[in-house]
């Protein structure tokens, strides 16, 4: 079956794929990945949507695998692999990483992904514990600090976030992806300052809200969770080879989502 790149008027059988797989449509976290990647599909041979899709983000010397999804009707006959060679392929020399769930965890790691830390999201109504929040500012306040932080340019996924949330040294957004507001990235110094950019991000939406902290805080993990946000699957980051991220991952407190970091 053949690999080909989608165009903006496929993303609705994307958000189809995903739903017949008990994921979230996220139609604006669709075109996101769109604007600034590709998204890679394989048409369904009985005509009914896509049999396949992944996507590729880009960014620098480092790119990024995510929304890997297989139609139920069209598992186990080698199109998740086919697909992922596709993006790996795409990504040419770059540092290719990816989170994985439980199941497409031995896939990846049979194709040569080498697992480095990951994230747990947690989502819910924040119960707010009335401590200092950060306030609105700049997207100018952020290419430095994103850039520490990654060790690549985003500008233009940063570019779509909308207006930052920021506090000496850090930042975060408050994103509406179709279901809930995701809070990240978190780029901050310290635990602290990245429990005032959640509360600030936090009181400016409405509904429930989404946040992926990294393992590397647990602290940071257990307040979210006193805040009222429930642990989903953990998500285990891995990277093609074993190759080393660039960036400081000690500033990377959450990613704005698993598909781009």
């Amino acid at each position: 079956m053949e690999i080909r790149t989608l165009a903006a008027a496929d993303l609705p059988a994307c958000s189809d794929l995903a739903e017949s797989r008990s994921w979230p449509r996220e139609p604006p976290k669709w075109q996101l990945l769109h604007e600034v990647g590709r998204v890679f599909g394989i048409d369904a041979p009985d005509g009914d949507g896509l049999a396949a899709a992944a996507v590729l983000v880009p960014f620098g010397s480092v790119a990024s695998i995510s929304m890997v999804l297989v139609a139920a009707r069209y598992e186990r006959q080698g199109l998740g692999r086919a697909i992922t060679a596709h993006a790996v392929a795409a990504a040419g020399d770059r540092v290719v990483w990816l989170h994985a769930s439980k199941f497409g965890r031995p896939l990846y790691e049979s194709m040569g992904f080498v697992a480095d830390g990951g994230c747990q999201g947690h989502t819910g109504t924040f119960a707010d514990d009335g401590g200092p929040g950060a306030s609105p500012g700049s997207l100018s306040d952020v290419f430095a600090l994103d850039l520490a932080a990654q060790g690549v340019d985003r500008r233009p996924l940063l570019e779509r976030l909308g207006t930052p949330h920021v506090v000496d040294g850090g930042f975060a957004f408050g994103s509406d992806i179709g279901h809930v507001t995701v809070i990240g990235p978190v780029v901050a110094a310290t635990e602290e300052q990245a429990r005032r950019l959640i509360r600030g991000v936090a009181r400016s939406v409405r509904g429930e809200v989404r946040v992926d902290p990294d393992f590397r805080f647990p602290g940071l993990t257990t307040w979210l969770r006193e805040r009222g946000l429930v642990p989903g699957a953990p998500a285990p980051r891995l990277v093609l080879d074993g190759r080393p991220l660039p960036g400081d991952p000690a500033m990377r407190f959450a990613p704005f989502t698993r598909a781009v970091g």
